[in-house]
């Protein structure tokens, strides 16, 4: 009977070491990686130049999320260390040049708004985490007019270690690599063959 509680005292406290007990603020620098999966996500393009890309942080609220705990009343706020917009820039031209999409000088611009970017992290022994993002993008003819806009969001997930500044990476990525493409979904390719003037 003594082994037998001293095995479910070992267990328990065992259980305990590894559960979190402090939800700390983290601040994470934004870091885009390209995703081979992406490429030929937008399939044969018509028209594929755009002269320039342009982005914006519209957000009024600049935290970038939130971290709790399951079980206790911890919380902390998330910032980034890097700038959101220039992030933007580099996932979305990124996405594009993957896809066959050329920033050569000629073409509309493009211009992307960052309406919103959030993410949750839910920690308990180990944390699950959730990204998401809100963009407005136009497309602009070299004249000036806005031929085509949209709005479009995208989402990301993961799990791991809490507080892993890769984890976070990973599903802001995959946040923006899905937004992007559901912007390009959105009537951006034939958009771009009927904004020239």
């Amino acid at each position: 009977m003594r082994k037998a509680t001293l095995l479910i005292t070992t267990a328990g406290l065992l259980l305990c070491a590894c559960e979190v007990s402090r939800v700390d603020p983290l601040s994470i620098p934004l870091a885009y990686s390209q995703n081979p999966k992406n490429a030929g996500q937008l399939g044969s393009l018509s028209c594929n130049s755009v002269s320039q890309l342009q982005v914006q942080d519209a957000r009024a609220d600049k935290v970038l999320g939130v971290r709790t705990h399951e079980s206790k009343p911890l919380k902390a706020d998330v910032s980034a260390s890097t700038d959101p917009a220039a992030w933007v820039h580099e996932g979305v031209q990124s996405f594009l040049t993957q896809n066959g999409i050329n920033f050569s000088g000629a073409g509309p611009r493009l211009q992307i708004s960052l309406d919103s970017l959030n993410t949750t992290e839910s920690i308990w022994h180990r944390a699950s985490y959730a990204a998401g993002i809100a963009l407005t993008a136009r497309l602009q003819s070299p004249a000036g007019k806005v031929c085509w806009k949209t709005t479009v969001q995208g989402h990301g997930g993961n799990y791991g270690y809490a507080g892993s500044v890769l984890n976070y990476q990973e599903t802001l990525n995959e946040a923006l690599d899905d937004a992007t493409l559901a912007m390009s979904n959105a009537g951006f390719k034939d958009a771009l063959c009927h904004c020239s003037d």
